[in-house]
């Protein structure tokens, strides 16, 4: 969910509480729109992530593990020269709105004391983080915002901060009870709209949880409630809440989860909502492998795009050549039709527009009408029909060539798109992208490293239900590793006839069932027919596998092979994802 002011209250009351105090030791910028800080406090060390990111902008304690680019961002350096070894003094949520202001007390280039501030704006699309020094003017900002693209607010190195624009709310967390009063009097609406109108931060599932603790129907009209009592009731509500609760995910029927609550919410199947001891570790739960799938997204988001212009073009040639052998379908005919030409040549004269001839070659000898050119001889006619045919065959001797080279092609690029949703690290990315550019169809960047220096992606690792190792290749070159490494009496398993991954049990000797089973639908997973009821996986020892010379990167043939059905449930398929993410 994205993150209202309502929850973000809690949260600035989970950061005061555990950082308030310690000392910024190291400072990271994972992604471009998100900065992760190392803060030292209560004796231990807190990684606080700020995301501006528009889907998910968020600020949380985190215990999950991000990747850094090999070389830090320049706004990742210019944070690092201020914020590295700077105190965090204090978290506020100013108005109770999607805004926290983290208050840091730095030394200056002449090793002085200076205040700076940094201010995370949780926004949807106009989320941002931007640090300011002591006179209120901005370092600089994670996302520039300049005239042409708003024109209510400039964000730029240099220029004065202006807080966003405020919204005509009242604060909760300072509420004053006559003002909320006299507004929800003057509503029509329903109740819990009209909470959303009047209080900072009171997003729509909030305040229909408010409205079912509260005792009242969300949807009676303010106009014709007890405003006061309303109110009281309300500010009860607010003050008894920091220490009652606490927080809780809210899962779907398959155990994925859908939503993160600050505490329990009566409005939802409490058989439903898990409970942890901190937000950020349940806000953690819930962005388990989002984070990882929505930061591959937008770091392959333009191989996608690649790959999807080449496919698009071999699928329009593959439809030329069909038509071309449709096309020499004809050519038969017109071989016939040069035979009894020429069998029939003392009958014919220059000139004549056709001719009619009997056509042997059908049991009932019936006569055929056959076009012909007055320009030309009777002999040039059927030479022409004969090269008419000789031209038609040679299109479809080249109209096969090309459709089997085209299926090469489309199978090396839909298993590169496949395998495009399994990466989950740089290197992954980085195997798919040399693979693209040994194959032709990406220009090699500058300075790219050549094969032997390139940073090997290492393949997932699962457990078995009897604790046998069950590793799964991400890509083409991982698959090659993996199988080609394993031991020659261990298991290895493909889904039948589709892009997938190759899957090796680590093990000699043979699987037991639940083991098998289990590796059979993890090859169903990483499969191009993951949803598929019933999908045929093939599995055989690993020396039964043979790599053919010369052949593309993850393609194999193999013998003695036995075949397993499998099909995932929903519960399934939510535990491999999740076990791929904490791999």
């Amino acid at each position: 969910m994205p993150m209202d002011g309502f929850t973000l209250t809690f949260m600035a009351r989970e950061l005061q509480r555990t950082l308030a105090g310690g000392r910024v030791e190291r400072v990271n910028q994972p992604e471009r729109d998100a900065l992760l800080l190392t803060v030292r406090s209560q004796g231990g060390s807190h990684r606080l992530l700020l995301s501006a990111n528009p889907n998910q902008a968020r600020a949380q304690l985190t215990a999950q593990t991000y990747e850094n680019p090999a070389e830090p961002p320049m706004f990742c350096m210019l944070m690092r020269k201020h914020l590295q070894g700077a105190r965090l003094n204090d978290i506020a949520q100013p108005e109770g709105d999607r805004v926290l202001v983290f208050g840091l007390e730095c030394l200056g280039e002449m090793g002085d004391a200076t205040r700076k501030t940094l201010v995370l704006e949780m926004m949807g699309r106009y989320s941002n983080l931007t640090l300011t020094d002591e006179s209120g003017a901005i370092v600089d900002c994670i996302r520039h915002v300049n005239a042409e693209m708003s024109r209510v607010r400039t964000l730029l190195p240099g220029l004065p901060f202006v807080m966003p624009p405020r919204q005509d709310k009242l604060n909760p967390a300072a509420l004053d009870t006559q003002a909320l009063a006299a507004r929800l009097a003057k509503l029509s609406c329903p109740l819990d709209k009209g909470l959303i109108e009047t209080v900072a931060g009171m997003a729509g599932v909030c305040a229909r949880e408010a409205c079912a603790r509260l005792g009242l129907e969300p949807s009676a009209p303010c106009d014709t409630l007890d405003a006061d009592a309303v109110v009281r009731a309300l500010s009860d509500y607010y003050v008894g809440l920091p220490a009652r609760f606490s927080p809780a995910v809210l899962t779907d029927e398959t155990g994925l989860a859908t939503d993160f609550f600050p505490f329990p919410y009566l409005t939802y199947d409490p058989k439903r909502q898990e409970a942890y001891p901190t937000l950020s570790a349940a806000m953690d739960a819930f962005y388990l492998g989002r984070d990882l799938h929505l930061r591959m997204q937008q770091r392959s988001a333009g191989l996608q795009k690649q790959i999807r212009t080449h496919i698009a073009r071999l699928e329009k040639k593959r439809a030329m050549m069909l038509e071309t052998l449709r096309e020499s379908e004809k050519a038969e005919q017109n071989r016939i039709f040069g035979e009894l030409l020429t069998a029939n040549l003392h009958l014919l004269r220059k000139g004549d527009a056709e001719a009619e001839v009997v056509n042997y070659y059908e049991e009932d000898q019936r006569t055929v009408r056959i076009p012909l050119s007055t320009q030309l001889t009777p002999a040039k006619n059927a030479q022409h029909y004969y090269k008419k045919y000789r031209k038609a065959k040679g299109a479809e001797a080249y109209a096969r060539e090309q459709l089997s080279a085209i299926a090469g092609e489309l199978d090396l690029l839909e298993n590169a798109q496949e395998d495009l949703d399994k990466c989950s690290t740089s290197a992954d990315l980085a195997e798919i992208r040399y693979l693209m550019v040994e194959n032709g169809y990406l220009r090699p960047e500058p300075g790219v490293r050549k094969r032997k220096k390139l940073q090997e992606g290492k393949p997932y690792r699962f457990t078995a239900p009897d604790g046998t190792d069950i590793l799964v290749g991400k890509n083409s070159l991982q698959n090659d590793r993996l199988t080609l490494s394993a031991r020659s009496n261990e298991t290895w398993l493909h889904a039948q006839g589709i892009p997938g991954s190759h899957v090796i049990v680590r093990s000699e000797q043979e699987p037991k069932p639940d083991t098998l089973l289990f590796a059979a639908k993890l090859a169903a997973y990483y499969s191009k027919g993951r949803n598929h009821p019933a999908l045929p996986v093939d599995y055989t020892r690993r020396k039964y596998v043979k790599k053919a010379a010369g052949s593309p990167a993850g393609f194999v043939t193999y013998a003695s092979f036995q075949t397993i059905l499998v099909g995932l449930t929903p519960e399934e398929i939510v535990s491999i994802g999740r076990s791929a993410a904490e791999a």
